[in-house]
C-alpha cells in the first residue's frame, strides 16, 4: 500500500511545477475574491477548492495532448482560470445554504466541524494502515503541503454538509406518521408485501429423449422417483421452495405453472435437454401481516414526508433567503 501510494504521490509531484505555472497569480493568498452577505470568501479557500493540481494530474493521465494545451497555451490557462470561477460561484451557493443554517440556528460550530475532519482522516489512515506521521511526509514529499493543510482543505465540504444535515434534522423533526396512514398504505400497496408462489419439484434433466421417456415410464408404473433417479445418477433432483421463474428455464416453467400437484410432467425439450417433472406441492402467496411491516412503512412514509417538507422549504425559504443576499465576486476573468 505504502510504495503504491507514494508511486502515485510521486506522479503528482511530477505535474505540480506545471499546475502552479497555468494558474499563477501574483495575489496573495488572503486576498478576497467573493464577498457573501459580509462573509469572505479568500483566493486560498478558492484554490483550495478548484484543487487544479489533481484535476491536471487526472487529465494528464488521460490525454496528454490535452494536459500540454491546458497548460502552455494562453487559451488553456484562461479556461483553467474560468474554472475557478464556476467553483468559487459553486462556493457562494454553498456558503450562502451555510449562513441559512445560521439563520435557523444550525450552522455547525468551527470545533464541530474540525472534530468530524479529525475523524474523517482518523478512520481513513486507519484503513490505509498508516499513520499521521507517514502521511505527512507523504504530503510534503508531493508538494502538498503540511497533513494541517490537507485538513483545511476538507473542512470547507464537511461545514457545508453538516449544514445540510442539521437544516434537514430542523426542518423535518415534526414530521408524523398516523396509524391510518399506515394502514392505508398497507392496504393500497398489498402486493408489495406478499411473498411470491413458490414450488416443490422432483426434477431430472437428461441430455438424451430416449433416456428421458424410459424414465418416466418408469415413474408412472409406480418407481419412486427418487429410485429412477439414483439410477441415472442423478444426484441433485430435489428442489424445495422453489420461487416461480428462477432455477429452471421459462419454457418448463409454463408448464409447472399450469399443473395440478402430483403431476408428471414431461418429458419436455428446452435448449438440447429434456425435463422431467413432478410437482409436489404449489406454495401460494403468503401476505406478510400488518405487524410484521408496521415499522418498515412507518420508516418510509416518513422519509417521504420528510423529503416532501425538506423540497418545499428550499424552494420557497431558500430561495427567498438567496434572492435577499448580498454577494459581490471580485474574481474577474476575461
Amino acid at each position: 500500500m505504502k510504495k503504491i501510494l507514494i508511486s502515485l504521490l510521486v506522479l503528482v509531484s511530477i505535474f505540480f511545477v506545471f499546475a502552479e505555472e497555468a494558474t499563477t497569480t501574483t495575489l496573495p493568498g488572503t486576498t478576497v475574491v467573493a464577498i457573501v452577505n459580509g462573509e469572505e470568501i479568500t483566493l486560498e479557500e478558492l484554490n483550495s477548492q478548484a484543487n487544479i493540481n489533481s484535476l491536471l494530474v487526472n487529465i494528464s493521465q488521460i490525454d496528454q495532448t490535452f494536459f500540454d494545451v491546458l497548460t502552455n497555451t494562453e487559451e488553456g490557462v484562461k479556461l483553467l482560470m474560468r474554472y475557478k470561477k464556476a467553483v468559487l460561484e459553486k462556493m457562494v451557493d454553498q456558503l450562502l445554504v451555510v449562513q441559512f443554517a445560521e439563520k435557523f440556528g444550525v450552522r455547525p460550530t468551527q470545533e464541530e466541524v474540525t472534530q468530524y475532519v479529525d475523524k474523517q482522516i482518523a478512520d481513513y489512515l486507519s484503513s490505509q494502515g498508516i499513520d499521521e506521521e507517514t502521511f505527512n511526509t507523504y504530503l510534503q514529499y508531493a508538494n502538498m503541503g503540511t497533513l494541517e493543510d490537507f485538513k483545511k482543505r476538507l473542512y470547507f465540504s464537511t461545514l457545508v454538509n453538516l449544514s445540510i444535515n442539521n437544516l434537514f434534522e430542523y426542518v423535518s423533526k415534526n414530521a408524523t406518521v398516523t396509524e391510518e396512514e399506515i394502514v392505508n398504505y398497507y392496504n393500497e400497496n398489498v402486493d408489495q408485501f406478499s411473498s411470491p408462489s413458490t414450488y416443490d419439484l422432483y426434477v431430472m434433466t437428461f441430455t438424451s429423449e430416449t433416456l428421458a421417456k424410459a424414465a418416466k415410464e418408469k415413474v408412472a408404473s409406480g418407481v419412486d422417483f427418487e429410485s429412477v433417479a439414483k439410477e441415472n445418477n442423478l444426484d441433485n433432483f430435489k428442489y424445495e421452495n422453489v420461487v416461480e421463474g428462477d432455477v429452471f428455464p421459462e419454457k418448463l416453467w409454463l408448464y409447472i405453472k399450469e399443473a395440478l400437484s402430483g403431476a408428471l410432467i414431461g418429458p419436455i425439450s428446452v435448449d438440447n435437454n429434456y425435463y422431467l417433472v413432478k410437482l409436489l406441492s404449489k406454495n401460494p402467496p403468503q401476505i406478510k401481516p400488518l405487524e410484521e411491516v408496521k415499522e418498515d412503512i412507518t420508516n418510509q412514509l416518513l422519509s417521504d414526508k420528510q423529503s416532501e417538507i425538506w423540497s418545499k422549504f428550499i424552494d420557497e425559504e431558500f430561495a427567498k433567503f438567496k434572492e435577499n443576499s448580498e454577494v459581490k465576486l471580485l474574481y474577474n476573468v476575461e
